[in-house]
Order: structure tokens, then C-alpha cells, then sequence
């Protein structure tokens, strides 16, 4: 029996910048069945207050598992950086790379007319104008940050820490970097341990690299049928393309068990 289920957003939940609406009535029939749906993402607490409250989901796994949030709040398992090492690498980044920093209630970016940036926010959209920081500034604490960089600069930051740090590589000029040991499926057993749900009893869906842990620890992981290679050759189970209505498929025939329309339908079954 599933309890939870988390969702990453883009390419999962999230289509052309909106919520299909099978992806909101795969949300609703499992509220109607007593199961916790969990937003679970790279972003940030503040990029996805509005979906998340769009789509009436309590709580939300963000920056790739750092903070936990309950209707916005910041609940206890929530792993910020080190001041310190933030200062240190804004002093590095000056006048080279710009950094995009996630706080819970806000964005912070050291260059704002950075041409990545204004490219991400294309591409990925879903923030505004970020507050401008810089080294020395007095910040909120920091779950997470990107870095515009390419993959020869990335040492930069991610190397010379007494512990390895997440860091997840989302286009060729920009990472993710995570303080160490955090990634989504360590936001979810932390997750899980708070609202007392045994690991079985949680499912998780998602399409890309940073998704895989995810899909692999819970009890069923679920990757899109327009997943990543990576995911795709790693999850124990498919479904759907997301423009195939792939969240409510997988939703009725994964999650709730509701048997296939047709028998030869084999998209969504266990591999």
C-alpha cells in the first residue's frame, strides 16, 4: 500500500509551462485516496509556493532535497551550507562566474544581467528578478546554489572540501551544487522519518539525472516515459510520456492498482 508519493516537477509534473490537467486529477485522486502527494525539485521554496499551493500540496522536497517545507515552512532535516564556504566561493566567483543562490523565501544572484541567467530563466522560467548578492553580504541560510560555469571551471568549487559535495550537472554552463550527502532521496527518508511512512509505502515519479537516487530508494520508483537514459535504464518501473498523460497513467495503474484498459497496453508495467 503507497502512503506518498513525491513528484519532480519539470518534464514530469510540469509541461510548457503548466500543469497538465491529468497531472491535477492523478493529484486529487490520490488525495481522495488518503495518499500524501510531495513536490519534490531542484528549485527552490519560493519558486514553487505557487504551484504548490495551485496544485494544494502541503509539503515540498526543494533544491534538490536540502529544504524540507511544510506550506512554506522550513521544517526541522533541512541542510543549509556552511556561511563561510558560500562566502569563500562568491570571493572566487568575482568578476568569472556568477552564482544563483536558493535561500527558502528568496533568490540571490551575483551578476543579474548574466547572460546564463537570463538563459535559465528562458528556458526553465518559473522565478523573478533575483536579489543581487555579493562576498561579504550578510545572506539567509543557503540550501543550495548553481553555478554558471562549464565543466572545466566546476573544480573550482566543487573540490578541496573536507566532505564530497552533490553536484549535479543540468546543462553544459550550469551545476547544481548540494552540501554533502544531500540529494532528493535523502530529503525523502528524512521526509519519511518525520511523518513515519516505512520507505515500502512511499513512490516517487521523475525524468532526469537527478532524479535517480530518488526513484531507486522509495518503494516505487516510477521514472516518465520521456526520462533521461540514465533514469530510464535505472527505474523499476515506466510510464508515459508526460504529454501522453503519463502522472495520471501511472498514478491508476502503479499507485492505485487500477488494471489496464488494455491488455496489451505494456507502457507503465514493471520492467
Amino acid at each position: 500500500m503507497t502512503r506518498i508519493v513525491f513528484f519532480d516537477i519539470d518534464g514530469t509534473l510540469r509541461l510548457d509551462g503548466a500543469f497538465p490537467d491529468t497531472a491535477q486529477q492523478a493529484i486529487r485522486l490520490l488525495k481522495e485516496n488518503n495518499i500524501t502527494p510531495v513536490i519534490a525539485t531542484g528549485r527552490c521554496e519560493h519558486e514553487v509556493k505557487a504551484w504548490r499551493e495551485e496544485l494544494d500540496i502541503e509539503w515540498a522536497l526543494t533544491c534538490n532535497g536540502a529544504h524540507i517545507g511544510q506550506n512554506g515552512r522550513t521544517m526541522p532535516g533541512s541542510i543549509a551550507f556552511d556561511p563561510d564556504v558560500i562566502d569563500r566561493w562568491l570571493r572566487i566567483a568575482d568578476g568569472r562566474h556568477t552564482f544563483l543562490l536558493y535561500g527558502a523565501e528568496r533568490m540571490y544572484a551575483t551578476r543579474l544581467d548574466c547572460p546564463h541567467l537570463a538563459q535559465a530563466r528562458q528556458e526553465i522560467g518559473g522565478f523573478d528578478d533575483p536579489y543581487p548578492a555579493k562576498a561579504g553580504d550578510s545572506l539567509p541560510p543557503i540550501y543550495q546554489v548553481i553555478v554558471f560555469c562549464d565543466e572545466t571551471a566546476e573544480r573550482l568549487y566543487s573540490e578541496g572540501h573536507p566532505e564530497p559535495l552533490y553536484v549535479h550537472r543540468w546543462r553544459e554552463w550550469a551545476i547544481d551544487i548540494n552540501p554533502h550527502d544531500v540529494n532528493k532521496a535523502a530529503g525523502v527518508l528524512k521526509l519519511l522519518d518525520l511523518l513515519d511512512i516505512p520507505v515500502a509505502e512511499s513512490a516517487a515519479f521523475g525524468d532526469g539525472k537527478n532524479d535517480m537516487e530518488m526513484i531507486t530508494a522509495v518503494g516505487t520508483g516510477i521514472a516518465m516515459g520521456n526520462s533521461c537514459p540514465e533514469l530510464l535504464a535505472c527505474a523499476p518501473h515506466t510510464t508515459l510520456r508526460i504529454e501522453e498523460h503519463g502522472i495520471l497513467h501511472g498514478v491508476k495503474h502503479l499507485i492505485l492498482g487500477h488494471p489496464l484498459p488494455d491488455e496489451k497496453t505494456t507502457t507503465g508495467s514493471p520492467r
